[in-house]
């Protein structure tokens, strides 16, 4: 449970929703070792298993010979979500990264792309063909106890959207979902090789080990 104090922005993007999962995990590190480790992680240091996942999902698209961009194994993961197309929504230092996304998931070749960038724009945005994602990774330390958590939501703007989206859920969300715990493992892993390194004295670099 959060405490009441710990307000999550994610809420300011996407406060109703009909489909959502949550995830955590407890990290033996700072805080700030935490947060630092979902920034930086990077594409190289994910599952293999992650990037399968994904590339299954794509499959449609490619059928459709759209373009799907593939993560660079180096440089942070988030940074390369947004370049795919993904909204960086809002962040505070230390504690919460929000981002989100529009489209008509649904569809073989993922809808029409649309080019919204801006938070405000993600917020305005009601065409009722589409559904909005907006997900955050969160870090909290409760009585010492440090924990990592990513909540994904997603908001259908019509009936008629909602029932094209929950078909499209039904398929994939066991998949979203081992994505997304393997995604806090990695997570969990850089930040306590931070907080051993910070022990020990050693220059704090995050390596890149898949496991």
């Amino acid at each position: 449970m959060l405490r009441k104090r710990e307000r999550m922005l994610l809420n300011d993007f996407l406060p109703e929703y009909e489909f959502h999962e949550v995830h955590t995990v407890r990290v033996n590190a700072k805080a700030e070792q935490v947060f630092r480790a979902m920034k930086e992680l990077t594409a190289s240091e994910l599952s293999p298993l992650i990037f399968l996942l994904m590339k299954i999902r794509s499959l449609p698209a490619k059928l459709s010979r759209r373009e799907t961009p593939r993560p660079s194994p180096a440089g942070p993961f988030l940074e390369q979500m947004v370049q795919g197309g993904f909204i960086h929504l809002a962040e505070v230092p230390g504690r919460e990264i929000v981002f989100g996304l529009i489209g008509q998931f649904w569809k073989p070749d993922g809808g029409k792309a649309l080019s919204i960038h801006e938070p405000n724009a993600f917020l305005a945005f009601d065409n009722a063909r589409y559904a909005k994602v907006a997900a955050n990774l969160f870090v909290q330390d409760i009585d010492g106890e440090v924990r990592c958590s990513t909540e994904t939501r997603i908001h259908a703007l019509a009936p008629a959207t909602r029932r094209k989206f929950a078909f499209y859920w039904g398929i994939i969300s066991m998949g979203s979902g081992i994505i997304r715990v393997l995604w806090l493992r990695a997570i969990k892993r850089k930040a306590e090789k931070l907080g051993v390194q910070e022990i020990m004295g050693l220059p704090l670099t995050g390596g890149r080990s898949r496991r």
